[in-house]
């Protein structure tokens, strides 16, 4: 019967084996021996007495332990959703852990099933946290799986639940199954054991029995002065006596409001430790005392603070509750060595983007494939001039998707231009503008090739390899009737037949044209000379020039271009208005250039210029609305943007519409 079980193989009757298949049944038994003992010598055994009882520097290095149990643990924020976390039970084959939280950025290893019961997992990293004055939790911050759990039969060992007063041995005497652990605990293992899952559905292994650890000793130091160090995943709103150790990932400029109360200003920090992360807000007199001390990438000490509900709709941070700042907090430069972590990022594919709200917070990954020149524009709000600048970003899902920068961003982005740098962005905002946009905020976090992020590099391999050469879907293309993303490229004939630009909202769409003809009568006007304005200006005959919009009056100007462009394409015709960035690419030379060359009475050189133009092929973004001029009211054809034709990017695309049709 022993050999029958062992071997798993069904036998009617041992005494009519032949010799061989009984060799081969103690053959496997030997083995199954094996693998048990190797299992057993696998797991640092002590090592979680050791962690739970020992100052931190004597904690064992990337000790080996079992997982017994998984339970997940859901929070819900103000927005209804909720962040997973898992609570894991280990076990070093001599002691049983309970109180072990795994860091959020490893929750996919459990959902990707990586993570899983009976499987036997190294430590490479871990920090040992006391919360409630007395309890130890250990979090989980970098993990390697040593064996899965499918390999492993079982438990292994006979571990018992850890007690670190010896007290509590007396107190609480073995059970009559000789398991010195609560009873609780030794049937939620014995359970998980013969099923590898609980009653509950939530949890993964073993209940997840509390336990009290031994004496509170501090985890940081700073001078002659011990604390307590909390992580960040512990905080919540019902205790305020801790510390945390963090550094500070992002820091926006102070910002002003204005509401039914009066005016205000406030900013935001993000701050990061082993654990997590989470914002900070400050208002008002928060921002005169902590502000300028918070400076980018410094660790610091935080207490006292108090801890609300997030709003998700305006960060990107992983954590349901933010930190404000008040009078009563407490900050610190931290002096002391640490190894905390810069920024922690979750990425989002730009081709995903079509399945996120509008107005979202994403973080996103890309290369710049190209970067349209500055422009100015004046916000509705404030009638202010702000720079702005579009450029083009791609991804490893061969989507890409346009950002716009604003104002210093916009403008120090020069020397970027044309070396496709690797752009991190974190809290970018989605937009439905013209297709799916995205917007950097002032509370986005750009960082230009971030050289610590293997991401990046990874991504930068790619692109040189692979991805300069792939068929590139724009998503800032067509916006459909229904709101949603087309393929982006139309012909004159669909934007007609289809009433694109006649809705309430602008339509966009990319059209490879050709120039057939351009007015250059009128095409020039003479603007304000400050780089804020381009206003047309009225000349006084005195020499001097008046904008009305600044209101002051100039010893010269500047001129910009204004041009009426007839493209075509195989399915008919449209006259298209260029602005001065397109204008200037479409005819080869500057504004300025150009109407020096006027002024100067070389008409030849002036038509020759217009004439080199024409019959020329590009790929244009064109913007289509109704607009009424004069009592008349027409489709407004725009060039938002104008790129020469990639005969080999056209050919790949044109082959892929091909086969789409060939599915139909």
């Amino acid at each position: 019967m022993l050999i029958r079980n062992l071997a798993g193989v069904r036998v009617l009757d041992e005494r009519k084996c032949h010799k061989t298949a009984f060799e081969y049944f103690i053959t496997r038994i030997c083995r199954r021996l094996q693998n048990l003992q190797r299992s057993l010598k696998m797991l640092s055994e002590g090592a979680i007495q050791k962690i739970i009882s020992n100052p931190v520097e004597e904690h064992p290095q990337k000790p080996v332990l079992q997982i017994l149990g998984i339970k997940q643990i859901q929070s819900r924020g103000s927005d209804g959703k909720g962040n997973d976390r898992y609570r894991l039970v280990l076990s070093d084959g001599i002691h049983v852990l309970t109180s072990a939280m795994l860091a959020t950025q490893l929750n996919e290893m459990v959902t990707s099933e990586q993570l899983e019961v009976k499987a036997v997992i190294q430590l490479n990293k871990y920090i040992c946290n006391v919360i409630q004055e007395t309890r130890k939790v250990l979090i989980l911050m970098d993990v390697t799986v040593i064996k899965p759990g499918r390999e492993i039969p079982g438990k292994i060992g006979d571990p018992k639940n850890l007690n670190a007063d010896p007290s509590n041995d007396r107190q609480n005497p073995p059970q009559q199954n000789g398991n010195s652990a609560p009873q609780t605990m030794s049937v939620g293992v014995k359970a998980v054991m013969a099923n590898g899952k609980s009653a509950g559905g939530t949890s993964r292994g073993a209940g997840l029995a509390s336990a009290t650890y031994g004496s509170h000793k501090p985890l940081a130091s700073r001078g002659d002065n011990t604390r307590s160090v909390f992580p960040i995943t512990s905080l919540t709103p019902y205790q305020n006596r801790w510390t945390i150790r963090v550094r500070v990932t992002s820091k926006p400029k102070v910002r002003t409001y204005n509401n039914s109360r009066g005016e205000g200003r406030v900013f935001n920090v993000d701050l990061v430790d082993e654990s997590g992360e989470i914002r900070a807000t400050g208002f008002n007199e928060a921002v005169d005392k902590f502000y300028d001390l918070l400076e980018l990438d410094k660790v610091f000490y935080i207490s006292k603070c108090s801890l609300r509900t997030a709003n998700k709709k305006f960060s990107t941070i992983k954590n349901d509750y933010e930190l404000f700042l008040n009078n009563d907090s407490l900050i610190e430069p931290c002096d002391d060595t640490c190894d905390l972590p810069t920024m922690q990022y979750n990425f989002v594919e730009i081709g995903d983007l079509g399945n996120i709200d509008a107005d979202a917070l994403v973080d996103i990954l890309g290369i710049v494939v190209s970067a349209d020149e500055v422009t100015q524009i004046t916000t509705r709000t404030t009638n202010r001039q702000v720079s702005k600048r579009d450029i083009t970003l791609l991804d490893r899902s061969e989507k890409s998707v346009r950002a716009t920068l604003w104002a210093e961003e916009a403008e120090t982005f020069d020397e970027f231009v044309g070396k496709f740098p690797v752009l991190a962005l974190k809290g970018a905002k989605v937009s439905d503008f013209g297709g799916r946009s995205l917007s950097i905020l002032g509370s986005t976090n750009m960082r230009i090739n971030p050289m610590d992020l293997q991401e990046a590099h990874s991504l930068r391999g790619w692109y040189e390899n692979v991805g300069k050469d792939s068929n590139i879907e724009s998503l800032s293309g067509l916006r459909s009737d229904g709101g949603g993303l087309g393929s982006g490229y139309k012909t004159f004939f669909q934007m007609d037949h289809e009433n694109l630009g006649m809705g309430d909202k602008a339509d966009y769409f990319t059209s490879k044209a050709t120039v057939l003809f351009m007015k250059k009568d009128n095409c020039l006007y003479k603007a304000c000379p400050t780089a804020e304005c381009n206003k047309k200006v009225i000349d006084e005959g005195d020499g001097n020039y008046r904008c009305e919009k600044c209101n002051k009056t100039y010893p010269n100007f500047k001129y910009r271009l204004l041009l009426l462009t007839n493209l075509a394409d195989f399915t008919g015709s449209h006259w298209v208005t260029c602005f001065q960035e397109t204008a200037e690419l479409l005819l080869k030379i500057t504004a300025d250039e150009l109407g020096q060359m006027r002024d100067s009475g070389d008409e030849r050189a002036f038509d020759h210029i217009f004439q080199e133009a024409n019959f020329k092929t590009y790929i244009f973004r064109i913007r289509a609305k109704m607009e009424t001029y004069n009592d008349e009211t027409r489709v407004k054809c725009t060039a938002a943007g104008v790129s020469p034709l990639d005969i080999m990017q056209e050919g790949k695309r044109m082959i892929a519409e091909i086969q789409k049709l060939r599915m139909l």
